[in-house]
């Protein structure tokens, strides 16, 4: 087992059980899920991840953290991560003709939701999500290849959820990694595009939660199928960056799963953890 692939079987023996033994709790005792999301993170998340990262380099807690404050270079990056999928999710309700209507105080409660999901759950998540699995499994399995295994822990330790409810729970597991994925590519650009910003991704992934609110319930599928087309572009525009630059400007025909591809210091330090 590689060095890479060690940590990340270690994370999922630990991250899996734990999860899904939280997020039972809920439906299964009739209380709320909220605070139980919230265990999930600090304990089947944060706490496994942090001891692995520790556990191989003193100073890799250190350097996520601050991957998890670091503005993108460009700044600008900060406009897409924050506004592109909520506003392709509404443009594509307007044109079905579901597009409910968005004034000024929703908006601003929009902003703030957006603002609460970073600071409180997303930045965390994606310190662990991209920062330490992502990054190891796309530097073992190339983009698409670390993208998938990603997805798959992420929609797997959200089994419970996709169960509760009484819902379709067929539909609700496609929708988790049909849009997990288009997320998990967006992510992979973000990051690398970003020069490692997970601030960058965890607006990025706000941003998708709170795109849910622009539509009707019975129309979020809109969101996924949204996120999904996105995270497929980038997934073309990285392969395409990285053909592009290993042949000085001409572009060939690779496959997106044969490496990273460029990436600033964030890959220095994840594998120096």
């Amino acid at each position: 087992m590689s060095h890479h692939t060690r940590p990340l079987a270690l994370f999922a023996a630990v991250a899996l059980p734990t999860g899904w033994l939280l997020l039972s709790a809920p439906p299964l005792l009739d209380l709320p899920v909220e605070p139980f999301v919230l265990l999930t993170l600090a304990l089947a998340l944060v706490l496994p991840a942090a001891l692995l990262v520790r556990r191989e380099h003193d100073h890799g807690v250190r350097r996520l953290l601050h991957d998890g404050v670091r503005l993108p270079r460009p700044w600008w990056l900060l406009l897409p991560a924050t506004a592109l999928i909520p506003a392709l999710t509404w443009a594509a309700a307007a044109l079905a003709g579901s597009r409910p209507t968005l004034a000024g105080p929703d908006l601003a409660a929009l902003a703030i939701s957006l603002s609460s999901s970073v600071l409180i759950v997303n930045l965390w998540e994606e310190i662990v999500w991209t920062g330490f699995v992502q990054r190891r499994a796309m530097a073992r399995w190339g983009t698409l290849g670390g993208s998938l295994v990603t997805t798959a822990l992420f929609a797997g330790i959200h089994l419970p959820l996709a169960f509760a409810g009484g819902g379709d729970a067929g539909a609700g597991l496609a929708a988790l990694a049909v849009s997990g994925l288009g997320l998990r590519l967006l992510a992979a650009a973000a990051d690398r595009w970003s020069g490692g910003s997970l601030l960058t991704v965890a607006i990025l992934h706000a941003s998708f939660n709170t795109a849910g609110d622009v539509v009707r319930p019975e129309d979020d599928w809109l969101r996924y199928a949204a996120t999904a087309a996105l995270g497929l572009l980038a997934l073309a525009a990285m392969a395409r960056r990285r053909t592009t630059s290993s042949t000085g400007g001409a572009p060939t025909t690779t496959s997106t799963s044969s490496g990273t591809g460029g990436r600033s210091r964030a890959v220095t330090a994840v594998e120096a953890t």
